[in-house]
């Protein structure tokens, strides 16, 4: 072990699934998922949109604060760090609604409260994405750089590769990554508005799949140079990653699959591992038109025979947006220490455009190189290699 490899240290999640990485990694693996419902949340204004949400006896602003909380501490517990080592860390959070939580919550409790009077206004001052890593660095007292990273789907996946990048450039000591997205009527009737949401279910890569059902939760992961990352059932190496936008669409990377084959060809080049290495994919698989073909497109292309299992988390977490990549990372890295590659939720019919149906059941999980995709809302690209070691 190089001290100039990056490894995952610790990790932790909280998703409609469970509240820590292994409860909602054994429910996975068990097929104990739900499907996603309308109308649970009582500050959500409209019970049109099914979604997948945290279960929680408690208001939605509590709630959101044990989530963070939960995640955070469930992976600083498992790395077994002290608190010089958390003082030093440095931050990443990525986040599409970060705490306009409170926001959503006081303004639908004074309408309770007072349902006579005129609605007041929705500020937003001071309570964008950037207070969320305000809230963490004061709570947990931490001294190193804090970034603050707000691009819709990939927002935590491209945070977890820029802090590998300056752990390898010896830029900083430790990286705390974390992801946060509680559920918001912002964000539910955004994608609504875009036309990019299933009413009914979410069904990645399926040919009946509709559009995306939106989940909430919190992932954190922490990443390290060298031995300290011993703190697992067995060895987690990230061993690299690709970041790109492609900037020639607002809303997708291109439907012929070329971007994304680009795209993780980089990812395997910079970690040099062949195609045939990879046991498995964590693919993004949305459960939209547009972004499963041309994820599904690419990954046939640079693949072809040699695809391994591919899976998608969202069928059965729904999409956490900002928190997707370091949520589906934990709970992906507590599916691997027991040895599992999960199957996919959602699918029932093959998509003969895309070529390929998401892996239908439960596969055994050597040790080897796992890729991870997102492919984001406006040509966003985040790609990266695990290796369970």
């Amino acid at each position: 072990m190089s001290d100039k490899d990056i490894y995952v240290r610790g990790w932790g999640a909280v998703t409609t699934l469970g509240w820590s990485a292994p409860e909602s990694a054994k429910n996975l693996i068990e097929g104990k998922v739900l499907p996603a419902k309308a109308g649970e949340v009582s500050h959500l204004i409209s019970s049109e949109f099914k979604s997948f949400a945290v279960p929680y006896d408690g208001d939605p602003l509590s709630k959101s604060q044990n989530m963070l909380e939960g995640a955070l501490g469930e992976a600083i517990e498992r790395a077994g760090l002290s608190s010089a080592e958390i003082a030093e860390s440095s931050l990443f959070v990525g986040t599409t609604g970060g705490l306009f939580i409170r926001n959503e919550y006081e303004f639908t409790e004074e309408i309770r409260r007072n349902p006579k009077k005129e609605p007041p206004p929705i500020s937003c001052r001071n309570r964008g994405p950037g207070e969320v890593t305000q809230v963490i660095a004061d709570k947990y007292g931490i001294k190193g750089m804090t970034f603050t990273l707000s691009m819709a789907c990939v927002s935590s996946s491209h945070a977890l590769v820029i802090a590998a990048n300056l752990l390898e450039q010896k830029k900083i000591n430790r990286a705390i990554v974390f992801g946060f997205e509680p559920l918001l009527n912002l964000t539910l009737h955004g994608f609504a508005s875009l036309l990019l949401c299933d009413y009914d279910q979410c069904r990645p890569f399926c040919a009946t799949r509709s559009g995306m059902q939106i989940g909430e939760g919190a992932g954190a992961v922490i990443l390290e140079r060298g031995e300290k990352a011993r703190h697992a059932k067995n060895v987690y190496k990230f061993a690299g990653g690709y970041l790109f936008n492609d900037n020639s669409s607002l809303t997708s990377g291109g439907l012929d699959g070329e971007l994304v084959k680009e795209v993780v060809a980089q990812t395997l080049s910079l970690s040099q591992v062949s195609v045939s290495k990879i046991v498995a994919i964590k693919a993004h698989g949305t459960g939209t038109k547009d972004n499963d073909l041309s994820e599904g497109l690419g990954l046939h292309k640079l693949f072809s025979e040699k695809l391994p299992p591919v899976v998608s988390l969202k069928g059965a977490m729904g999409h956490a947006l900002g928190a997707a990549g370091t949520m589906e990372t934990a709970v992906w890295l507590s599916c691997l220490e027991e040895g599992v590659i999960p199957k996919s939720f959602g699918f029932s019919q093959l998509d003969e455009e895309i070529g390929f149906a998401p892996a239908q059941e439960n596969n055994v999980a050597p040790n080897g190189a796992y890729l991870c995709t997102f492919f984001g809302f406006g040509g966003t690209c985040t790609s990266y290699l695990i290796i369970k070691e």
